[in-house]
């Protein structure tokens, strides 16, 4: 079982010994010493997008390490024990990357194996920084580093840095030491620095539409990872990055291949996301309803309807995510580029469209993609106008499902010989829902 925490931390580079001494509330400098392979694919995937994975032995937390960035200074890291190995004999003395941990990573791996790719040893003093009341503000940590690339061939670095990383303390304590020892490194890990030039520099961000879509690729990319550690509204917020994409792609003339995998992507996501909304819905439904109109097994008859179908809606996300398509859409997202010609054109055609829409339903998906399309052509108001009429409609449609679903199990409910009264007043309900939403809507406007 893999254990989780989140640090933030700065590296220094002092120029000369001894900097550290006389730091009020500095306390112990006891030493270690901590040997650590690091793995990636041969291309340095991980790396490249400021992720690590290692096995270190020595110090207190031995073991492999994920470590996962989270903006500025802050990342997350993910600790396992070492994973159990039925390896060849000429390979008995080599460590396997435990598969939780590879999992979590296979959507930036794209599938590719991972494999040792450098070897740091660290000669390690450790000391504690308390403030004046006595509370541990930070650990500060003074490395030793000597280091080699692993591979066809072998470059060895050799040098020193300091780690701050924060406990109950605040900004104050990096401006506390960065008075003794200047700004911060430049370098963001001990892997970054020994692969040097095998790194590419830093990329200027990426404006307009194009940085746009690339903000919701980098969105994508962060959900993929909690969508494998079932994090809370992850499903969600991927097709909503997804779909933001898709848009964009529609409404500016985009890559068509990649408008049609987007469109795949996301019928996979919708059941998982809506299954779970709409059960929520319908349990709330009927938690406010008196108790006498609650008649016969409901509640028990919700869980076992939508239940075993969640599961397989989630099963089949999982599949897919770790699927030679998926990984495909994700190469081709990583390179694209949006430079459309006649953008305000294109825009006012997408949200004319809007008008032009024959059902609610497809008004609804009009608008949406009218809200996206101008979100990243940098025109507020219309995305307001636009997210407001969506949301509505929203309303309209997942009443249109819910009735689908209340239909089928009050249907269900009679022929196993159980009352369908409360299906049939939860139907009324969602109908009457659907009604307020309609009298609500503007009339149809010209563009």
């Amino acid at each position: 079982m893999a254990t989780r925490v989140t640090e933030t931390e700065r590296k220094y580079e002092p120029t000369q010994a001894g900097r550290l001494a006389g730091v009020p509330g500095l306390e112990g400098g006891e030493e270690t010493v901590l040997d650590a392979v690091y793995h990636d694919t041969a291309d340095l995937r991980l790396a490249r997008r400021g992720v690590t994975l290692r096995r270190r032995t020595g110090g207190a937390d031995e073991g492999w390490h994920l470590k996962l960035p989270m903006g500025g200074d802050t990342r997350e890291e993910i600790h396992a024990r070492d994973a159990k190995q039925k390896a060849a004999k000429r390979d008995a003395d080599v460590k396997r990357v435990p598969e939780e941990l590879a999992e979590l990573v296979r959507g930036m791996t794209r599938g590719e194996p991972l494999a040792p790719v450098a070897h740091v040893r660290t000669k390690r003093r450790r000391w504690e920084l308390r403030d004046g009341e006595g509370r541990l503000a930070a650990e500060i940590v003074e490395d030793d580093v000597a280091a080699q690339t692993l591979g066809h061939t072998a470059v060895v670095k050799a040098w020193r840095e300091i780690e701050v990383e924060l406990v109950e303390g605040g900004d104050e304590v990096f401006e506390a030491v960065e008075r003794r020892l200047g700004k911060p490194s430049e370098v963001p890990s001990k892997l970054a620095r020994v692969l040097g030039d095998r790194l590419p520099g830093k990329e200027k961000p990426a404006k307009g539409i194009t940085g746009h879509v690339r903000r919701q690729v980098a969105e994508m990319g962060r959900q993929d990872v909690r969508i494998r550690r079932d994090g809370e509204d992850a499903v969600h917020r991927m097709r909503v990055a997804s779909r933001r994409i898709r848009s964009v792609l529609q409404a500016y003339k985009g890559n068509r291949r990649v408008i049609k995998e987007l469109r795949w992507l996301g019928a996979v996501l919708a059941p998982a996301r809506d299954l779970e909304v709409l059960r929520e819905h319908l349990e709330a439904q009927v938690g406010e309803l008196p108790s006498e109109l609650v008649l016969g097994n409901v509640r028990q008859r919700l869980t076992e309807t939508f239940a075993p179908r969640e599961q397989r809606a989630r099963a089949e996300v999982r599949r897919t995510l770790n699927s030679k398509r998926y990984f495909a859409l994700l190469d081709r997202l990583d390179a694209l580029e949006v430079r459309p010609a006649h953008k305000k054109r294109r825009l006012r055609k997408t949200e004319r469209r809007v008008w032009g829409r024959q059902t609610l339903h497809d008004v609804r998906k009009a608008a949406k993609r009218a809200r996206y399309a101008a979100e990243a052509a940098g025109k507020p108001k219309l995305a307001r106008r636009m997210k407001k009429l969506q949301k509505t409609l929203g309303v309209h449609q997942d009443s249109v499902v819910a009735r689908q679903e209340l239909r089928t199990m009050g249907v269900q409910s009679h022929l196993d010989g159980d009352n369908g009264f409360t299906y049939g007043l939860l139907y009324g309900c969602e109908l009457r829902r659907a009604e307020r939403v309609e009298e609500s809507l503007p009339r149809k406007r010209k563009v």
